[in-house]
């Protein structure tokens, strides 16, 4: 008996690994513009053009270039190379609670991720 509480508990935390990765790998893409589909070299292209567009020599007025261009950065390795890289994870966890306009259904993930776009990219 206590083998199937484990049993569930453990199923939860991996469900719950699995739905991160998930988030993380559909984040990722539209922050790279990409279809969840996209080859190595769509992959390639899309993360050059996106780095160029945030690097921090381009954007020496922006205060978060840095965390900008390193979360880029972080959707391509996570897409290229199976690299969960933490700074994604933890931009995806800081999304804080109902922006105050109202503008976007924040009880879905999808809304969520609309919202923190455009927080993120203006």
């Amino acid at each position: 008996m206590v083998t199937n509480k484990k049993m569930k508990r453990d199923d939860a935390e991996f469900m719950e690994r699995i739905s991160q990765d998930l988030e993380a790998r559909r984040t990722a893409c539209k922050i790279l513009g990409v279809e969840e589909t996209a080859d190595k070299q769509e992959l390639k292209r899309a993360y050059r053009r996106v780095a160029m567009e945030f690097h921090p020599d381009k954007n020496q007025d922006d205060p978060e270039a840095n965390r900008k261009f390193a979360i880029v950065k972080c959707a391509y390795e996570l897409l290229a190379e199976d690299k969960l890289c933490p700074e994604l994870l933890e931009e995806i966890n800081s999304w804080p609670g109902i922006p105050e306009d109202d503008k976007y259904d924040l009880g879905n993930r999808w809304g969520h991720f609309l919202w923190w776009r455009e927080k993120f990219f203006g």
